[in-house]
Parts: structure tokens; sequence; C-alpha cells
């Protein structure tokens, strides 16, 4: 695993949820509230590079969910893409793309979802490859399901899916989650661990 940017860090010190942002019509909202971080999704290739400028324009740190972008193809050209632009991180589930974001210095979330434990295994293999700064943990009440020799090998994490209080947070944060994301602007502005 590599080491997240240390203003990443620090805003998820600060403000544990990462927003949820889908499509260019809920980034206003996310611009007026008081959270940092954000993955943004379902945007075409056209709207990603005026978002992108907003964003950053506003000292917001921007994952672009690259599977859930149109126009964005799963290749090394993309990639170089995206970071020409100005993009901060991605979040893939694809291990070959995490691991040329990585290449490229750009923070990277590799998102794995654990239906059931047969997958649980591919879930960490995958992740052991990619090496990715962050693994986003999809749904997130299986999280308490799993043992801890579990999660330490989808860590460091955060918790996806489901999330709907302030209690929510503060019980993924206690397992051992260092954010959450969510795309519930009531939960954008939780500040500090709780």
């Amino acid at each position: 695993m590599s080491t997240l940017p240390q203003h990443l860090s620090e805003a998820l010190t600060r403000n544990p949820v990462i927003a949820s942002v889908f499509g260019p019509q809920a980034v206003g909202h996310f611009l007026g509230s008081g959270c940092k971080v954000c993955i943004l999704a379902n945007v075409g290739l056209h709207e990603l590079h005026g978002l992108l400028a907003a964003l950053s324009g506003a000292g917001k740190f921007t994952f672009v969910n690259v599977d859930a972008c149109s126009g964005l193809g799963q290749d090394r050209g993309a990639v170089e893409y995206l970071k020409s632009i100005g993009v901060q991180g991605v979040v893939s589930t694809k291990t070959a793309l995490i691991q040329r974001a990585n290449s490229t210095g750009m923070a990277t979330i590799h998102k794995v979802f654990v239906t059931d434990r047969s997958n649980l295994p591919r879930s960490a293999s995958a992740v052991d490859q990619s090496k990715p700064d962050l693994v986003q943990i999809m749904p997130s009440p299986v999280i308490s399901h799993l043992e801890p020799g579990e999660l330490r090998s989808l860590s460091p994490f955060i918790a996806s899916g489901f999330i709907k209080s302030a209690p929510d947070v503060a019980s993924l944060l206690s397992a051992g989650a260092i954010g959450v994301s969510s795309s519930s602007p009531e939960l954008w502005d939780l500040a500090g661990r709780t």
C-alpha cells in the first residue's frame, strides 16, 4: 500500500466523510458543504474538465470514479488524460487501472464488493496486486462480519453503501475505517472523529 498524500490524510482526519457526488447537478451542493474530499461519478468526459476546475478552485480533493464516467476507457490513455487535467485521484474496481494511476503519482482507491466469503480471497488478492492508497469496501454492513485478518488484507479502508446516519459513521470508524463515503448531503459536514 502507498502512503496517503498528507493533505488528504489531514482532510479525512478533520472530516472522515467522503462525499459521493453523482452527476454535475450534485457538484454545487458539495461545493457548499464543509466536506473537503469527494468521489465524482456519473459525469461525461465533456463535463469533467470544467467540474474539476471548480472543485480544485474551491480547495476540494477530488477522486474520479473511472468506471462510472462515460467516455473514459480503461487504458493508459485514460489515466494519462485524467492526470493531465489535474485529477488528484481515481477510483476503480480494475487492478490494472489502479496500478497505472499509482505509477503517475495520483492517489488511488480500489473499490471492492464483498458480497460473500467466496469472493473475499479474490478481492484481497486484487488489492495486494494493485497496492492502492485506500480500499473502498462495499457494502458497509459486511465490515462487521469480517475477521480482523480479513480487514487487514483490505486496509487502509473506507466504507461505502448503506451509511445513513452519524451513528453509522461512528460505528464504521470504530471498526477501523479511516473514512466513509456517502451520497447523503446531511452527512457531508460531519467534523472530526466521533
